[in-house]
Parts: structure tokens; C-alpha cells; sequence
């Protein structure tokens, strides 16, 4: 079948309902930022779900951050990427000290995920300490790091690596969860969490962030960034709302859409276990624009020559051997 076909088809199917639809109200878009801060309001933890590489994502956070009200009610910003070996290093540089360059690198250098261990240090370290520089101490923001704090000089074998990976202290959500218990919960503070959206998935497979924390009788607000389908071949009139846009799920015609809808074409393929009305698994959406708008970026390719990469083709050699091959095939010479 010819692409253009195909994708005309999918653009224009049914989208996949449940449940009675015609009790269901249209989906409401209230202002993004506004709507995140009401929900602090009855949350500890607010989680924003997204595309790894969503551009449009980042700069949204970013935008999130600086809003003069995030200080006044958000204590905390937990992220995926950052090994917490280094949280010290970072809380050093939040607080306005001065940390290398170098230093700051290895946060993302000593991932956990080598596939996307990047030399790039995040710009929401230096958003964060810019803002801190004018806040009182007992109002300054942290950066938490949300990854499980591996050795990796103590990785020298693929044994090695499987005892990590077999081990309790290799979970991702595990950790993160805990983090959030030790460093937010119980100092009575509040946290604004962004992962990958899987991590925050109600209906999984064996466990998410979410499912831990409701466990533990904890209430997380979640929120999906859409980077893949075009919501207004659910709902019309989302072509007309402002950008961005915040919208509650619970009892409206985006909130009964099945989740496969909301991956695109790739919907089809996702587990079985993830499938499930939209409010099922996400509180609400957050609309960055129309599919057309959305830009998801790939990370830079390494140099050859970089000091740091014979690292890290060891360490991926560890964990995803032909991984590790493709990475020494693909640096720029």
C-alpha cells in the first residue's frame, strides 16, 4: 500500500473508544503552566511523562522552571538521566559553587544507560542555579539525579554486569521511588518528576514509578506530552487550542481513547498490558502543538578522538556488545 494511503488511513480511522463515549464531555485545555501548579496544590509529586529528545518537551520544562511561581511551590526536580554518584557535585553547583565542567560531564557520562551517555551537560543545571542565586537558601530548588549510582570501574566483567543487573540496587523505578520517599516524602517537600513516560504508566507490565508510589499510598499527579498522534483527529477543536495546553482526562472523549492511539502508528505494537483507556494511565495530557510542530532530536555523535569514548565503547561492550560496534562504526573521524 502506498505511504501516503497508509497514513491517510490512520489519520482518519476511528480512533479506538471505551466505554460509553456519549456520556463524555470534550476534553478542555487550561493553561499548561497554570494547571501544573493547581495540581502542587493537592500533590507532593507532579510527573511529566515524555519523548526522549521531545524539543519542544525541554524548552516547555525549562519554561516551567522559570515561571516565578514554580520556586514558591516546587522544592525538588527529579530527572532520569544522572548517575546519583554525582548528586553531591551537583548540589555543589546548584547552590552556586564552583564545580569543572569536567565534573558536571560525568553525570551523564556514568549512566547507567551507556547507549545514551552524552557529553552534553543539561542547560536545566544552569537555569536551575541562576534561579537558586536569587532565592533564599531555604527556598533554593534541588536537582535530584534518578539514576541507580553503579561503580563502574568495579565493572570489569560481563559477570560483572549481570550481578549489577540481578541485583536490587539496579532498579530504575525502584530507586527513584525511594529517592523520592527519602528526599521529598518525608522532609515534607514537593517534586516535579520528568522521565520517559513509560516510568509513570498505571496498566504495566510489572511495575512503573507510578505503581510504586500508589502502593505506597502516594498519589502522584501524571502527565503525558503527546509527540505522536494528532489529537485533533480525536477531538476537533484541539486544532484551535492555545499552546501550550494542559488537559484533564477523567470523563472526556481523550480521556475514553485507548492508549495504542496515542502512540501513532506504532500503537499496535506496544504490549498488551499497556492498553487501556488514556485516563487509566495518565491524569491529564499535555499539548505542545500539532504533530507537524513537534521535533524530536537525536544526541550528537561522539568524536573518535574523544578522550572519554574508549569508556564508554568498554562499558557498552558490557552491556550491548553490537551496540558498542555500531557506536565505533558511527563517531566522526
Amino acid at each position: 500500500m502506498r505511504s501516503d494511503l497508509l497514513m491517510f488511513l490512520l489519520l482518519t480511522a476511528t480512533p479506538v473508544l471505551v466505554g460509553p463515549q456519549a456520556a463524555r464531555g470534550p476534553a478542555v485545555p487550561l493553561d499548561a503552566r497554570t494547571a501544573i501548579f493547581e495540581a502542587f496544590r493537592d500533590h507532593q509529586v507532579v510527573a511529566i511523562g515524555d519523548a526522549h529528545g521531545n524539543r519542544q518537551g525541554e524548552a516547555f520544562h525549562l519554561a516551567l522552571i522559570r515561571d516565578p511561581r514554580f520556586a514558591g511551590l516546587v522544592n525538588d526536580i527529579l530527572i532520569e538521566s544522572g548517575n546519583s554518584r554525582h548528586q553531591e557535585a551537583l548540589d555543589r553547583y546548584i547552590r552556586g559553587e564552583a564545580v569543572s565542567r569536567e565534573s558536571l560531564q560525568r553525570i551523564g557520562l556514568d549512566t547507567t544507560q551507556q547507549q545514551v551517555a552524552s557529553l552534553d551537560v543539561p542547560e536545566l543545571f544552569a537555569v536551575v542555579r541562576g534561579i537558586n542565586a536569587s532565592l533564599p537558601q531555604d527556598r533554593r530548588i534541588r536537582v535530584l539525579l534518578g539514576e541507580p549510582p553503579i561503580d563502574w570501574d568495579r565493572m570489569r566483567t560481563p559477570d560483572d554486569m549481570k550481578a549489577w543487573n540481578a541485583s536490587p540496587a539496579s532498579g530504575r523505578d525502584a530507586f527513584a521511588v525511594d529517592l523520592i520517599r527519602r528526599e521529598v516524602l518525608a522532609r515534607n517537600r514537593r517534586v516535579l518528576a520528568i522521565y520517559g513516560a513509560g516510568h509513570f504508566f498505571r496498566k504495566v507490565i510489572s511495575e512503573s514509578m507510578v505503581t510504586l508510589l500508589e502502593e505506597a499510598k502516594v498519589k502522584p499527579f501524571t502527565i503525558w506530552t503527546n509527540a505522536a498522534a494528532e489529537l485533533s483527529a480525536f477531538q476537533a477543536d484541539v486544532a484551535r487550542w492555545p499552546v501550550p495546553s494542559l488537559t484533564r482526562l477523567r470523563g472526556t472523549t481523550l480521556g475514553g481513547i485507548n492508549l495504542t492511539e496515542f502512540f501513532g502508528p506504532g500503537g499496535q505494537d506496544i504490549p498488551a498490558q499497556w492498553r487501556a483507556p488514556m485516563e487509566d494511565q495518565f491524569d491529564a495530557v499535555l499539548y505542545l502543538g500539532p504533530l507537524a510542530s513537534i521535533t524530536l532530536g537525536r544526541p550528537q555523535p561522539w568524536r573518535c578522538s574523544e578522550p572519554a569514548m574508549a569508556e564508554r565503547l568498554r562499558r557498552l561492550r558490557l552491556q550491548r556488545p553490537q551496540l558498542a560496534d555500531r557506536v565505533e562504526q558511527e563517531c566522526v573521524r
